[in-house]
């Protein structure tokens, strides 16, 4: 990433995606604190009303070392921001003319012109790996990038982990591929008490399209209890949505995608990957 698209800007705002998980958190913090080493003024922000996940606030609580400034959508005016992991503004600041560029791990929205971006399993140890030979990482900061690997990747269990590149890059970082311990130690499933405000908001994103507008979500659990009333709630959902119902306990996959008000049905023998392989898929087959 070349620093000079960010001349001439008083303060970089730097932001992963609403309701951020773990890799978005981690991701902007440790930009933050690159930026500042270059001389560049950052500020790491997350938006008011969002919430992480259970998982990544049970991966980061103990490694964290500061908190973000908080937003409300109506103090965006005359900023300029950084996207990390995303870049689609309907994730984050809503207007492609407050997006000044993007770092990011997923596929690209087309909506920006400085965009860099990867297949490393999270968009954290993507940064790593940028910077590494420029930037002095920490003890601390190689620390939370490794929860953002645990994170994105699911310990090592999703399709989007690839052992030859992100656990290399793992290693360098000065940790074990052994996962199955932070994995007993920290998956939390998805809670189902209230499964209908769980289906309809857990892990979910907006994604925009020259085809289509559709949102997107998923449930963890450790096994297919719901699975039919989760195909339900697709199936009636107003509008295009992609719902995945991840079992760990297989480990197997159901993506329901609701498209056009047809709803289509894919399972997958695997932890499959929302962004590296059901979405591609998705865009691929649809977006014709």
């Amino acid at each position: 990433m070349n620093f000079e698209i960010f001349n001439g800007i008083e303060t970089v705002y730097i932001t992963g995606h609403r309701n951020p998980d773990a890799d978005s958190l981690v991701s902007a913090k440790i930009m933050q604190d690159i930026l500042a080493d270059s001389g560049i003024n950052a500020q790491w922000v997350v938006w008011q009303g969002d919430k992480a996940d259970p998982v990544s606030i049970a991966l980061l609580e103990d490694v964290m070392d500061r908190q973000p400034l908080v937003l409300t959508e109506s103090e965006t005016d005359g900023k300029k921001f950084l996207l990390v992991d995303h870049n689609d503004v309907l994730q984050s600041v809503g207007d492609k003319s407050l997006a000044a560029a993007a770092i990011d791990h997923h596929s690209p929205s087309g909506q920006l012109e400085n965009v860099n971006l990867s297949d490393y399993c999270c968009t954290a140890l993507y940064i790593y790996m940028m910077f590494r030979d420029r930037y002095d990482f920490s003890d601390k900061q190689k620390e939370q990038i490794f929860r953002a690997v645990l994170g994105d990747s699911v310990f090592g269990r999703s399709s989007r982990y690839k052992p030859a590149k992100d656990g290399d890059a793992v290693k360098l970082l000065g940790y074990s591929t052994d996962y199955d311990e932070y994995f007993k130690k920290y998956f939390v499933p998805t809670d189902l008490t209230d499964c209908i405000t769980a289906f309809a908001e857990n892990g979910v994103k907006s994604y925009k399209y020259s085809w289509a507008e559709m949102k997107s979500g998923y449930i963890e659990a450790m096994d297919t209890n719901l699975l039919e009333q989760y195909k339900t709630f697709v199936q009636n959902y107003n509008g295009n949505f992609l719902g995945i119902w991840l079992d760990y306990s297989v480990p197997k996959t159901y993506a329901f995608f609701k498209f056009d008000g047809r709803l289509y049905e894919y399972v997958y023998d695997c932890v499959a990957s929302r962004a590296a392989l059901i979405m591609p898929y998705i865009i691929e087959t649809f977006g014709k």
